[in-house]
């Protein structure tokens, strides 16, 4: 009888997938939502999203994998900011309580330079990145959109006046 190997074991599709893709959908994400917390709070849910969605992907009516991811992000950011916050409810599905993902001051500037960074992108993701961008919420709601309590600053990373 084999042993299991825990180097042999496979991650499940969505998150390999998401290994190569991820920081595209964050720079994507972060071109339309202004705060960088609220983007990688967004990228997470959106994240944890298409691993709940995967089998529900169909090439032939959704194009390609990213043109769909964008899509649903293109809704989630929507979500967002009509409700005023991020949502928390995909990464919460699970049956472990999701871990609070803590972002230095440099975790954010680094999502703010990917975001002005050129994507690569295949035709139908370019087209459904610039569907994204016009039609994000208003700067103003997207403004006073707040993150989750799913993300945090560290806290030597928060300015304390006084």
């Amino acid at each position: 009888m084999e042993q299991d190997d825990p180097s042999a074991r496979q991650d499940p599709p969505a998150a390999r997938w998401l290994r190569t893709h991820a920081s595209t959908l964050l720079a994507a994400v972060r071109r339309v939502v202004p705060d960088s917390l609220c983007a990688y709070d967004l990228g997470a849910e959106l994240s944890a999203l298409l691993g709940h969605r995967w089998e529900s992907f169909d090439s032939g009516r959704d194009g390609t994998r990213t043109a769909w991811a964008l899509r649903l992000a293109t809704e989630l950011v929507a979500r967002a900011a009509d409700r005023g916050a991020v949502p928390t409810i995909e990464r919460n599905r699970g049956t472990v309580e999701p871990e609070v993902l803590m972002l230095s001051r440099e975790d954010l500037h680094r999502l703010s330079e990917l975001a002005r960074a050129p994507l690569d992108l295949g035709d139908d993701a370019r087209d459904a990145l610039a569907a994204m961008e016009r039609s994000a919420p208003s700067p103003g709601a997207l403004s006073r959109l707040t993150s989750s309590n799913l993300v945090d600053r560290r806290s030597s990373d928060v300015r304390h006046d006084g």
